[in-house]
């Protein structure tokens, strides 16, 4: 309907431009037909005013006059008025303007306009006179084209016609794409297609928010599925005493502290926390011998161990909801002076989490893991404060320093005790910007994966 309408003024406005067309066209003819009869009349009256016949000459103006329905005026070869229709000018002499040849001009007066027609009068070559032919241009009035409104509209019906077929083709298809994708997004199996109705845009764009929302729902629900599995798989490290039991979820109200000091977010500090209870999957690809050895660790044992971060990234990063967590895992080894592994980052260029994440765990490891008389947390704060700016961002570690006098943790003398594997602190010995890759150490990846969870002692009695 709304084309429809829309055929029809853009027909009606080409009815008045055709009209307009037709008057400027029939304007033009008069005046052609006005000059051919002002050289026509210079043609006929040379010999009668070489003469001086101003009887026949008169006949014949007044026979132009007539045929005009205007003015006309006959002047000899010194510019003299020889003969006026009107009898206004008498013998006055004007001059003559068109010995060049024939030429019109128009002039306006008091809303009339006026067309005059000069033609020179020639007899043996040489010119004897002028005739000038005056007449009263009646002004073009407003009118209708018909014929012209009617083609318009006709051909703007015929594409509203043909873009009316080809929009219900378009809808009928859209209606198609949307019942499937409605389907899709409620799991169904798709069947038979759905008869078509108006606003398939909007369906369309309803089924389409429907299928985010269910693809988002279900890539949370695969995140927190692997993340719970990543977590079984860091308690069970700790129940084998590969890992230093709680040593996650100490570091993870630690940093939770910290975090809520800097006022993150929500979103960014529940991924922190979760970054930090997986501080040490990546352990799960080591060796169990390796985790358990006590001796001071060979250069290739140590590039091994240190990879950790790396291999838990690459395993967390196959979930798009893990991968902010994956990035914070990945550069929690990351020194700010740019000597850390895995990819030698220098202060701030380090995410903020990886770096909470750092002063967090170190932090724990100090005051639970460190050799048989883990320090308090007063020299865990002095041994941090000696390696700000090297190996610890200074200000978060200022910071966390605030938050621990305010709060210190509370020492239980029951706790359990492990000592880190190779006798050293992680940013102790992560000085070097080599990092190693599966094929580096045959000795550590020569088995099969699930050895990280069968010590020696269990391979022999399962043997």
């Amino acid at each position: 309907m709304a084309l429809s309408v829309g055929a029809f003024f853009v027909a009606l406005v080409c009815g008045f431009l055709g009209s307009d067309r037709d008057e400027h066209r029939r304007a033009v003819a008069a005046a052609e037909l006005e000059q051919v009869l002002a050289v026509s009349l210079a043609e006929r009256a040379a010999p009668l005013l070489d003469r001086g016949d101003l009887m026949r000459l008169s006949v014949l103006s007044a026979v132009v006059r007539d045929q005009l329905d205007g003015r006309a005026v006959v002047l000899d070869r010194h510019g003299r008025v020889v003969l006026d229709t009107e009898l206004v000018l008498g013998e006055r002499k004007l001059g003559l303007l068109a010995a060049a040849g024939p030429f019109q001009r128009s002039t306006t007066t008091e809303d009339v306009t006026q067309r005059e027609t000069l033609a020179p009068i020639r007899f043996g070559g040489e010119v004897v006179g002028e005739v000038r032919l005056t007449r009263i241009v009646a002004p073009q009035l407003g009118s209708f084209d018909f014929v012209w409104f009617g083609l318009v509209f006709l051909c703007c019906l015929s594409l509203v016609t043909v873009a009316t077929m080809l929009g219900h083709h378009f809808s009928t298809r859209v209606r198609g794409a949307t019942d499937a994708v409605i389907r899709l997004a409620a799991g169904e199996v798709a069947g038979a297609p759905a008869e078509g109705h108006e606003s398939e845009l909007q369906d369309l764009s309803s089924a389409l928010r429907e299928l985010e929302r269910g693809m988002q729902d279900g890539l949370q629900r695969v995140g927190e599925g692997y993340a719970a599995m990543a977590l079984q798989v860091v308690d069970g490290l700790e129940r084998r005493r590969l890992i230093p039991p709680a040593h996650g979820e100490r570091t993870a109200r630690l940093a939770v502290r910290l975090a809520e000091r800097l006022q993150l977010l929500p979103a960014d500090r529940n991924e922190l926390e979760l970054a930090c209870r997986l501080v040490d999957l990546g352990k799960a690809w080591v060796r169990a011998p390796l985790l358990q050895k006590q001796a001071p660790l060979t250069e290739i044992e140590a590039q091994s161990l240190h990879s950790h971060p790396q291999r838990a990234a690459d395993q967390l990063d196959c979930v798009p909801g893990l991968r902010r967590v994956a990035k914070i895992v990945r550069h929690q080894l990351e020194r700010y002076d740019g000597r850390g592994l895995p990819d030698s980052l220098r202060g701030e260029r380090i995410p903020l989490g990886s770096r909470i994440l750092g002063i967090a765990a170190a932090f724990d490891l100090l005051t639970n893991c460190n050799g048989e008389r883990p320090a308090t947390w007063e020299e865990a704060l002095e041994q941090l404060a000696k390696e700000r700016g090297e190996v610890f961002d200074p200000w978060l570690v200022d910071v966390f320093a605030e938050e621990i006098r305010k709060a210190p943790p509370a020492v239980d003398a029951d706790r359990e005790v492990m000592i880190v594997p190779g006798g050293a602190l992680p940013w102790r010995t992560a000085t070097t910007n080599a990092a190693s890759d599966d094929e580096e150490d045959e000795d550590d990846l020569g088995g099969p994966e699930l050895e990280v969870l069968l010590d020696d002692t269990q391979r022999e009695e399962q043997a």
